[in-house]
């Protein structure tokens, strides 16, 4: 077979302002843009984008103009461009790839193999952290074109890695044809291993998204023949992250100390953090230091106090591993102790294979299906709140008050029998209320000789005992929704 040459690189974010900095969005592009430079200069096959092609899901005009105008590049050199939707700019309907691919621009990889010569590639877009477990493997039955080599492209954080969430083993062994190479996208950082014979590689960002990526940027470059495959790995310049650190200590000539430190470096133009230790105590005005770090031409000042945790930068970055923004959401509404038919409609209206114009329909369905299955008997806990009281305050149960003074009982007289013990009374209440064929006890007492009470007295009685007693839960659907 001929030997085949492909780039595959991923994570450009295109239209990200780190910093709020407009040349920082363009250092984006610029990144990207090296990258098609490169695959023209080559004369590659093909180049493979493993997604987050932009930062956001609604990306700027200009966003939009600048990708077309790389991919319109690779056209021209009849390069395909070929690619996959990654978390960041998935978008519940028509992908923005769709655009592209309608103008002639890029082909979006799916279950359907694309074929490179002698090499098929298929493509996974980025699939939420939830949903792995009900990913469907036999969407790729049938799909085995006999091609030599066998090439699938995620967005996915990935096992044996150790920050995987999805067994990369399991992707492979599940899908029935051979995989001979995996390129990945979602993590920056250039990664490669072997699962059993298969490559598993990230190629890693083309930009720095955060100071926590310190390893030069880079793509890499997959070459397929007879022999089998070879990856390799190719650095792209981008611009400088500068970290100097200053060692402080209490005292008027704290700030000397951290200007002479900078003076010590080449800042210009350069993503600049002045990284700060040595005594609490020391006391220094950030924005003095900020302002040095402009006079002397950074890009970029920031501080990072490692004595107490302060970034001038607020970079959020640094605690967030790249995952599928849509877990965070997920992490989020679980605090809200949303219902069951609350999380329904939420996982609805996120899932990208409903229609706006079916949610009406298919909420409806749902939540019906959902209420066919409850159990209405079952009694739910309501939280009470009494004016004045904390939201956890429980009433005490009222208690009818007991009248202690003692009976007098004549031979005479069964009032006290009639009325005492209560249970007995209860019972014979129910009887007289339900069973009209029990009502001439009064007539039997009455020949007997003995007194009782008028039926409109007793009425009366049932009456208040049946407002004395608690009523019988009443549910309402919206306990369960």
């Amino acid at each position: 077979m001929d030997e085949i040459r492909i780039i595959h690189t991923g994570d450009t974010h295109i239209g990200y302002r780190q910093y709020h900095s407009d040349v920082r969005r363009k250092d984006f592009l610029n990144a990207f843009s090296a990258v098609v430079d490169d695959a023209i200069d080559m004369g590659v096959d093909a180049l493979i984008h493993s997604g987050d092609l932009f930062d956001s899901r609604n990306p700027t005009l200009d966003d939009i103009l600048d990708a077309m105008e790389l991919f319109s590049r690779l056209k021209n050199a009849e390069i395909p461009l070929l690619a996959i939707v990654g978390n960041h700019e998935s978008k519940q309907n028509t992908q923005w790839l769709d655009l592209y691919g309608s103008l002639g621009l890029v082909t979006r990889l799916s279950n359907e193999p694309y074929r490179l010569g002698d090499v098929a590639i298929y493509g996974i877009d980025s699939v939420a952290k939830t949903k792995i477990p009900l990913f469907d493997y036999s969407i790729f039955d049938g799909k085995e074109t006999g091609a030599s080599y066998n090439l699938l492209v995620m967005h996915q954080l990935v096992k044996p890695f150790s920050f995987g969430d999805w067994d990369i083993k399991e992707v492979i062994e599940s899908i029935p044809f051979d995989i001979h190479a995996v390129l990945l996208g979602d993590n920056h950082k250039y990664e490669i291993t072997k699962v059993n014979d298969t490559w598993v590689t990230y190629a890693g960002s083309t930009e720095r998204n955060s100071t926590s990526e310190r390893e030069p940027r880079s793509y890499n470059i997959v070459t397929v023949k007879e022999s089998g495959i070879d990856i390799s790995k190719r650095i792209i310049p981008t611009r400088d992250f500068l970290f100097i650190p200053a060692n402080v200590s209490e005292g008027p000539k704290a700030i000397e100390d951290v200007f002479n430190a900078i003076m010590e470096h080449d800042i210009h133009d350069k993503v600049v953090f002045v990284e700060l230790t040595g005594d609490v105590k020391a006391r220094l005005d950030f924005s003095e230091i900020e302002k040095f770090l402009l006079s002397r031409g950074a890009l970029v000042p920031g501080i990072k106090d490692l004595r107490s945790g302060v970034d001038t930068l607020n970079d959020p970055t640094l605690k967030v591993v790249f995952s599928d923004p849509d877990d965070v959401v997920k992490e989020e509404i679980k605090k809200m102790n949303l219902t069951s038919g609350g999380l329904l409609l939420d996982d609805m209206i996120r899932d990208s294979r409903i229609a706006k114009t079916r949610m009406g329909d298919e909420a409806e369905q749902k939540l019906g299906e959902l209420l066919e299955k409850m159990d209405f008997t079952r009694p739910v806990p309501v939280s009470i709140s009494v004016e004045g009281s904390s939201p956890d305050y429980s009433p005490e149960p009222e208690v009818e008050s007991i009248d202690e003074t003692p009976v007098n009982y004549s031979e005479n007289t069964v009032e006290s029998e009639v009325e005492t013990p209560v249970v007995e009374k209860a019972e014979t209440v129910e009887s007289v209320e339900t069973d009209e064929k029990e009502l001439p006890v009064e007539e039997a007492a009455i020949d007997s000789g003995k007194k009782v009470e008028s039926a409109d007295s007793t009425s009366k009685k049932v009456k208040k005992k049946k407002e004395d007693e608690p009523k019988p839960r009443q549910y309402n659907l919206g306990d369960y929704l």
